[in-house]
C-alpha cells in the first residue's frame, strides 16, 4: 500500500488526473490530458475494456525473481521503498523512493514507433532530514521513451532518466535518485522473507470482481549507501520497507482515500495496515493488513481487527490541508497498543498530487511488554 502508498502507489493514477497541466521535465512530451473532473476512484474503476488488460481476480503463486520485474499485462504497477537511515554521527533521516508505471490507454498496437508509447513512468523521491526538520520532495514523469524511461527483465530494472531501481538476481536491490543537491544511493538486502499480502497475495479492495491488486512486501531490508544533501555527503545505514503492487482496477468509487501504516518493531516484528476511508467517514470493510512476528509467523488483519484513533492534527502552512498527525492503534488479537507520532510534522507532498507521507516513531505495549520502533505513514484524500 506505498502506498499505497501503495495501494500507496496508486498515487500515479491520481497524478495523471492533472496530466493536462503537467509538463514533463527536460522537455519530455507530456501525456495526453485526462479530464480535470476525474478522480483517483474514477481512474481505478472500470475505465478500460474488460479484455484490455488482465485483472487481479484470483490467487496466484508469486514467482521470484520474475515477479520483482514489470507486469505489462496489468495497467498499473509500482516499486515503493520507504525507510529510516542514520549517518556516522547518528543523525537520523527518512526516505521515500517510488517508481510507478501506468498505461494511458488499451491501444497497445496504435503505432510501431517507440516514440508513441502509451506507457508512462512517474517517480517520487523524498528525504526527511529529521535533525533539521527539512523535507525535500521531488517528482518526475515521462513517457517510456527510449533511453529516458522504461523497464527491463535482464537486468530487472526500472528507470526514469537517472532515477533507477534494480534487482541483481541475488536478492539485492539497488536504487539511485538525484535532484540538484539531493542524492541517494542505496544497496538493500532483505532481512525477512517476502510477505504475500491479503489472500495469498491477492489484495481485494472491494466486492467487485477484479477490484484487487497482487501485493507483496519485504518488511525489512538492510540499507547501506550514501546520502548527499546541501549540508554535505553522509555515509548512511538503516532499514527499509518495500511494497510491490500491480493491478488494473483496485478501488471502489465510494472511497475518498486511505491511511497506510508500516511499523518496524525493535524486536524485529512488523505490522502493516491500510485503512480505506469511505465518503461517509467510516472505515471501509476491505481495509486490511498483516502482522509478522519476530519468528516469522504471519497473521492477516481485517478491518475489524484494528482500531485506529486520531490523537492530534497538523495543518499545512502551504495548502491549509489538515491531516491527522498522531495515532493510537490497537490490535486486540495481539494485545497490542501503540502510539505513533511523526518525526517531523511537515512531510507533505506539494506536487501535482498532494498527500502526506513521512517518517514516524511509536511506543506502546504488547501485553505487559514495552514495545517501540520506527514507522512510515501515508495519508491521502484529505
Amino acid at each position: 500500500m506505498n502506498s499505497s502508498t501503495v495501494l500507496s502507489a496508486i498515487l500515479v493514477i491520481a497524478v495523471l488526473t492533472v496530466g493536462a497541466t503537467l509538463f514533463v521535465q527536460y522537455g519530455h512530451r507530456p501525456p495526453p490530458p485526462v479530464s480535470s473532473a476525474s478522480t483517483t476512484i474514477d481512474l481505478l474503476a472500470e475505465v478500460v475494456g474488460s479484455d484490455a488488460f488482465e485483472r487481479a481476480d484470483a490467487v496466484r503463486a508469486f514467482q521470484f525473481p520474475r515477479d520483482h520485474g514489470m507486469h505489462e499485462e496489468f495497467r498499473t504497477e509500482w516499486w515503493y521503498f520507504t525507510g529510516h537511515l542514520t549517518d556516522a554521527e547518528q543523525r537520523p533521516y527518512g526516505f521515500q523512493f517510488t517508481l510507478f508505471r501506468f498505461e494511458l490507454d488499451d491501444d497497445k498496437h496504435a503505432s510501431e514507433s517507440a516514440w508513441r508509447t502509451p506507457r508512462v513512468f512517474l517517480g517520487h523521491f523524498a528525504i526527511t532530514d529529521i535533525g533539521s526538520g527539512k523535507f525535500y520532495a521531488f517528482e518526475r514523469m515521462s513517457r517510456a521513451f527510449p533511453g529516458i524511461a522504461g523497464a527491463s527483465i535482464d537486468p530487472q530494472a526500472v528507470w526514469l532518466d537517472d532515477w533507477r531501481v534494480e534487482f541483481d538476481g541475488d536478492a539485492h536491490w539497488s536504487l539511485h535518485a538525484r535532484h540538484d543537491t539531493v542524492e541517494l544511493e542505496l544497496t538493500l538486502a532483505p532481512l525477512t522473507p517476502v510477505v504475500a499480502q491479503g489472500e495469498g497475495g491477492l489484495s481485494r479492495k472491494s466486492a467487485a470482481r477484479g477490484n484487487a491488486s497482487y501485493y507483496y512486501s519485504i518488511p525489512r531490508l538492510h540499507a547501506r549507501g550514501v546520502l548527499r544533501l546541501p549540508s554535505g555527503e553522509h555515509a548512511v545505514e538503516g532499514e527499509a520497507w518495500l511494497d510491490r503492487e500491480w493491478s488494473t482496477s483496485a478501488l471502489d468509487r465510494d472511497l475518498v482515500g486511505w491511511d497506510w501504516f508500516a511499523l518496524q518493531f525493535e524486536d524485529s516484528s512488523t505490522l502493516m495496515f491500510y485503512r480505506l476511508r469511505r465518503r461517509d467517514g467510516k472505515p471501509d470493510p476491505y481495509s486490511a493488513g498483516s502482522y509478522i512476528s519476530a519468528s516469522g509467523e504471519a497473521i492477516t488483519l481485517g478491518a475489524d481487527d484494528v482500531r485506529i484513533e486520531v490523537a492530534s492534527t497538523w495543518t499545512s502552512d502551504v495548502t491549509r490541508t489538515r491531516y491527522p498527525s498522531a495515532w493510537k492503534i490497537e490490535v486486540e488479537e495481539l494485545d497490542l497498543s501503540v502510539s505513533i507520532v511523526p518525526r517531523v510534522a511537515a512531510q507533505e507532498w506539494q506536487g501535482q498530487f498532494r498527500y502526506w507521507e513521512g517518517a514516524a516513531s511509536f511506543t506502546g505495549k504488547r501485553g505487559s511488554t514495552a514495545v517501540g520502533g520506527l514507522a512510515y505513514v501515508e495519508l491521502t484524500g484529505y
